[in-house]
């Protein structure tokens, strides 16, 4: 890949990849996963034309947010409850919100890292199933029984 194609499909597509990652790996990270996703395509490919180069760069961000394993947030939550508990302090205006999103991404850590991908390419970025399909390279139906068992798993976590 070129470095002209590489800064043309930055510019494209570099938004919804960081919003994606944020839903991967938080809004900490996501930054550092798309530069690993453009950095890994434009180091492996240069020599060759992606074709797909959208669900490519995708597949990439969803491979480098693995890569860095959800126990790291795992326990980055649990240190941000434990300081809370023993500070006992009620919130100053405006962090319910933050409590909010913070909530929900515990609430999404039930989630397996496909089930996660799925989720939030079929409900944020409004995409049908044989779209998010292409984008993570599995079969219109996989990503189906991902996205029942995940409602499922927040269900029971929402206790809905």
């Amino acid at each position: 890949m070129t470095a002209t194609r590489l800064e043309e499909a930055y510019r494209a597509h570099a938004d919804e990849l960081v919003r994606y990652a944020t839903a991967m790996v938080g809004p900490e990270r996501a930054g550092d996963v798309v530069t690993d996703a453009f950095l890994t395509v434009f180091e492996s490919e240069s020599d060759r034309d992606i074709e797909h180069l959208r669900a490519y760069l995708f597949r990439a961000v969803y491979h480098r947010a693995v890569d860095l394993g959800r126990s790291r947030d795992r326990r980055q939550a649990r240190e941000e409850r434990d300081a809370h508990e023993r500070l006992r302090l009620a919130p100053p205006p405006g962090v319910a919100e933050s409590q909010i999103a913070i909530d929900a991404r515990r609430s999404l850590s039930v989630l397996t890292d496909q089930q996660r991908a799925a989720v939030f390419l079929t409900y944020w970025c409004d995409l049908p199933p044989g779209e998010v399909a292409e984008l993570l390279g599995v079969r219109s139906g996989t990503v189906k029984k991902q996205l029942s068992r995940a409602r499922s798993k927040l269900r029971e976590v929402l206790d809905v």
